[in-house]
């Protein structure tokens, strides 16, 4: 629904314009009315204005000084001038100024309804192709990132089939590494100051990681990277064909351009990264196992600030299995923390990775029970605070299971486990949905309410909207999902209604009538009458 300004400081001519629009276009416009441009000016202050309507001839400030400044504020909205007066200099100033339309008051109702119209083509026009076109560069942006990041993140996950990582395939992708030739791995952190950092920062931190890694190290090396689970950065590395022949100058590159990259970062944002990386490269299919090493590294040096550590640090003894383990054990603590947000806001794709990923590790052989329970126990007790906090333990059918949850050992295996997880998360989806549609009920119940009580008063869409707290345009799409037909068309039924209602009582004047439905004159009233039933009121009154 567009927004349209009516300004003339002619209050007859104002009020005029307004029910013309009220009656002719009021299912599609949002309209305000002023009577002078300082007023038109504290109103777009307030609001987004689509279309200006506006005299020429004001005091204090003529309508096209009020043009100039309402596309300062807002370039796309669209001018129509009326004058009294067929002058060139108006005509030249308005068309100069972006005016959609110039219009002669004498020319009548149906010219100034006709450039109305027109406007409103020219919004929809502009708002199709723009739309369009960002729509198409935006899916176009992100599904190559999207593809790109699923792609690396599951070679990191050993998810990836090897068969299915071809040359072809990462070309077209945008992955410019070649399949078939060894890498070497590099993995970043935040350092545990900075990891407490907001989502927005902590992205911003990434961001500023990556551009500083592209300007020390694709010089040399072929690069890509992926930002895994909102955790670790990654770093694909192969070394181009004319540079950096052999490994051990390739290892010699990596650590004194970390030691730059670190320092750049630190002095830019202020913040620290340590960085884990393989001593020697490796081939595709032993990326997964890398990755666990170099994360198992940088959970050894958890609390260390600004490290640059290589595989050769780790232990290659009866326990460096088990240190592997522990840190991957600890990075799903991590994830495992963000379940309390993510199950208050009804992110389920969010918990259903968790629960994959503790899914993928109930058939691992590496995880014994003890640490299995371990991780179980930090999923299991963040769905039953959740539950609590919702009142779900005393809901009869979810009740029992939630009574399952701090049971693993009444599990025959691992994936019974898994299975009532996945039932809870859909417990909670249906939680959710339910909380959703109640809102909506209270939302639409207040504003039906409003309408049947004040049918004399305001009833536009900002102030509808303003009495529940939402935006226009939303409580707009949800009364016509909800209602089937548009809030401008239920008002005028039940104006209609009561309209009937009211000519049935002999006694009660026409013109009272329609004051008491919020109409500005009987003359207005009689045509909006005649439009939605094709009698005027007195034909009503005397049929009747």
């Amino acid at each position: 629904m567009y927004r349209m300004l009516i300004v003339d400081d002619e209050k007859l001519l104002l009020d005029g314009l307004y029910e013309l629009f009220l009656e002719f276009e009021g299912h599609q416009l949002e309209l305000y009315k002023a009577s002078s441009a300082n007023e038109a000016l504290d109103v777009m202050s307030q609001n987004r204005i689509d279309i200006l309507m506006s005299d020429i001839k004001m005091p204090k400030m003529t309508g096209l000084e009020l043009g100039d400044r309402v596309k300062q504020s807002w370039p796309e909205c669209k001018l129509i001038f009326l004058t009294g007066f067929d002058e060139f200099d108006y005509v030249h100033h308005a068309i100069n100024n972006g005016a959609q339309n110039y219009i002669l008051k004498s020319e009548g109702d149906e010219a100034i309804v006709e450039a109305v119209r027109l406007a409103v083509t020219e919004l929809d026009k502009r708002m199709a192709v723009e739309t369009l076109l960002k729509q198409a560069r935006e899916t176009q942006r992100q599904q190559a990132v999207h593809h790109r990041t699923m792609m690396l993140s599951d070679v990191l996950d050993g998810l990836q089939p090897l068969e299915e990582l071809s040359q072809q395939t990462m070309d077209m992708l945008g992955i410019r590494l070649i399949a078939n030739k060894p890498l070497v791995m590099l993995a970043a952190r935040l350092d545990l100051a900075s990891s407490a950092l907001r989502l927005s920062e902590k992205e911003l931190m990434l961001t500023a990681l990556h551009s500083v890694c592209v300007r020390y190290l694709s010089p040399y090396l072929n690069m890509m990277d992926v930002v895994y689970n909102r955790e670790y950065y990654v770093v694909f590395l192969q070394a181009q064909d004319h540079a950096l022949p052999s490994s051990e100058r390739l290892m010699t590159f990596l650590q004194g351009s970390l030691e730059t990259v670190q320092q750049t970062v630190e002095k830019s944002t202020g913040r620290t990264f340590s960085f884990a990386y393989t001593n020697k490269e490796v081939d595709w299919e032993g990326v997964p196992r890398q990755f666990t090493r170099l994360k198992a590294l940088l959970s050894q040096y958890y609390e260390e600030k600004q490290i640059i550590v290589t595989d050769k640090n780790l232990p290659f003894d009866a326990q460096s299995n088990d240190a592997e383990v522990r840190g991957f054990i600890e990075v799903f603590h991590k994830k495992a923390n963000a379940l309390d947000l993510y199950l208050e806001t009804g992110k389920r794709e969010e918990v259903q990775a968790i629960v994959i990923e503790l899914g993928s590790y109930s058939s691992s052989p590496a995880i014994d029970d003890i640490r299995y329970i371990e991780m179980y126990y930090a999923v299991a007790l963040r769905f039953l605070t959740a539950a609590n906090k919702y009142g779900l333990d005393r809901d009869p059918i979810a009740g029992p299971h939630i009574e399952k949850l701090l049971h693993p050992a009444a599990f025959s295996e691992r994936r019974e486990g898994i299975i009532l997880l996945e039932h809870m998360i859909n417990v909670f989806e249906s939680y959710h949905d339910a909380q959703s549609s109640r809102l909506r009920g209270d939302v639409l119940g207040t504003v039906l309410k409003y309408i049947e009580m004040h049918l004399d008063g305001d009833l536009s869409m900002t102030h509808l909207a303003e009495l529940v707290y939402l935006n226009p345009d939303y409580l707009s799409r949800l009364f016509k999902q909800a209602k089937g037909i548009t809030l401008s068309e239920y008002i005028a039924v039940l104006k209609i209604q009561r309209a009937k209602e009211l000519l049935s009582e002999p006694q009660l004047l026409i013109q009272d009538i329609a004051k008491s439905l919020g109409f500005t004159s009987a003359g207005y009233f009689s045509r909006f009458f005649k439009k939605e039933t094709g009698q005027t009121p007195q034909e009503f009154r005397t049929s009747g």
